[in-house]
């Protein structure tokens, strides 16, 4: 037993000196008192506004604006109201495109797409007729010349 007992007091010995090597780290680092965060606040952002010789990307945000403000209205979510939206605002009615009102089956239409094209690159909205919801985007011009921004039969803007 007094083997036994050796190695009994040996592990005993061993374990409380890992005990305090493992209790042993080095104290943190200091950290910086927190400093106050002071940012500069930027001038109150104009309104967006046509750009008349721009890009669709520029011209984006207000495109947006115009059909966000159309659809916090009382006008029906029709291809008429929302392209005169538009055209108050100075879209060109000659770079636009609309979807219809109905399918062709009467039903009335979920949504309105409409769109403006700069150049080779389109405005495209849509609203949704139930929640008025929009949702806009900047997309390149397609069909054999890139003057189509919606792809399909069109309503013909003729108001």
């Amino acid at each position: 037993m007094h083997r036994s007992r050796r190695t009994l007091v040996t592990a005993m010995i061993a374990f409380a000196v890992l005990a305090g090597v493992v209790g042993c780290v080095p104290a943190p680092p200091e950290r910086a008192a927190p400093q106050e965060n002071v940012q500069e606040r930027p001038a109150e952002e104009s309104a967006p506004s046509l750009v008349a010789d721009g890009t669709a990307e520029e011209n984006l945000p207000y495109f947006t604006e115009v059909l966000h403000q159309f659809s916090t209205g009382s006008e029906p979510v029709r291809g008429a109201p929302v392209v005169s939206a538009l055209l108050a605002a100075g879209f060109d009615r000659e770079t636009m495109q609309v979807s219809f009102d109905e399918s062709k089956t009467h039903l009335v239409a979920d949504h309105i797409y409409v769109s403006s094209r700069f150049g080779s690159e389109c405005l495209i909205g849509q609203i949704n007729e139930s929640d008025r919801s929009t949702v806009t985007s900047v997309q390149p011009a397609v069909g054999p010349d890139q003057t189509l921004c919606l792809i399909g039969e069109t309503r013909v803007i003729d108001w």
